[in-house]
C-alpha cells in the first residue's frame, strides 16, 4: 500500500493544483492550465517509466486480439458519451460544471488539439487506470477503481452532476483495463474516442478560422 501511495501522490498533487487553479484563474486561461496539467503528468510518467511509447506501438501492431479488445472498448466509450448527452438533455437545468477550453487563436487551437486528443489518452489512462487501480484483492479493486473514476471526473467537471456524468465515461475504460490488464487497450480506445469527438471540433474550428 505504501508503494501505491508513493506512485500516485505526485500525480494527485498535480491534479489538486490544477483543480485549485480553476477557481483562481479566469476561464480564458483554462486552456493553458489544462495543457500544463497534462504535460506535467506526461513528463512525470516518462521519468518514472510508467508509460512507454515503444510498448504502445508494439501493442498497436499486436494483431486481431488487441484490436478486438480496443474496438469493444471504443464502442462502449463512445456509447458512454452518448448516454451522458441523453442525460444532459433530460435534465437541462442541472449544471455539468464542465471545465471549458476557449479557442480564440491558432495557438490555442493547437494546444486544444494536443491536450484533448493526444495527451489525455496517455496521461489519464496511465494515471487513473494503470497506477490507481489496485488488484491486491476484490475490495481494493472496487474501492480504487471508484476512486480513480472520481479523480478522473473532477479533473473534467466541478459539480456533483457533472462528476456523475464523467464517471460514466470512465466506466468502460476502467472495465477494459481490469479485464485485459493491458493499459494500451483502453489507451488506444481513449485516443480513438477523443479523435472522433474533439477531432471534429478541431476541424470545424479550422474551417471557421480560414
Amino acid at each position: 500500500m505504501g508503494k501505491y501511495l508513493r506512485k500516485n501522490i505526485i500525480p494527485i498533487i498535480i491534479e489538486s493544483v490544477f483543480i485549485l487553479s480553476c477557481f483562481i484563474f479566469p476561464k480564458e486561461y483554462f486552456i493553458y492550465t489544462n495543457f500544463i496539467f497534462y504535460l506535467l503528468l506526461l513528463i512525470y510518467f516518462c521519468i518514472k517509466k510508467d508509460f512507454s511509447l515503444k510498448e504502445w506501438l508494439s501493442n498497436i501492431k499486436g494483431g486481431k486480439r488487441f484490436w478486438k479488445q480496443v474496438s469493444i472498448t471504443a464502442l462502449l466509450f463512445v456509447s458512454a458519451f452518448i448516454i451522458t448527452i441523453i442525460l444532459e438533455n433530460l435534465f437541462p437545468n442541472y449544471n455539468t460544471g464542465t471545465i471549458a477550453l476557449r479557442i480564440d487563436s491558432w495557438l490555442t487551437l493547437t494546444i486544444f488539439a494536443i491536450s484533448t486528443i493526444i495527451l489525455p489518452a496517455i496521461t489519464e489512462e496511465t494515471f487513473y487506470r494503470k497506477n490507481m487501480i489496485f488488484f491486491q484483492n476484490k475490495r481494493m479493486l472496487i474501492s480504487t477503481t471508484l476512486l480513480s473514476m472520481f479523480l478522473y471526473a473532477i479533473e473534467h467537471s466541478l459539480t456533483i452532476w457533472g462528476i456523475f456524468l464523467t464517471m460514466i465515461w470512465a466506466l468502460p475504460l476502467s472495465i477494459s483495463y481490469i479485464k485485459t490488464k493491458n493499459i494500451y487497450v483502453p489507451m488506444t480506445a481513449h485516443f480513438i474516442g477523443n479523435l472522433l469527438g474533439n477531432g471534429i471540433d478541431v476541424i470545424m474550428t479550422i474551417i471557421s478560422m480560414i
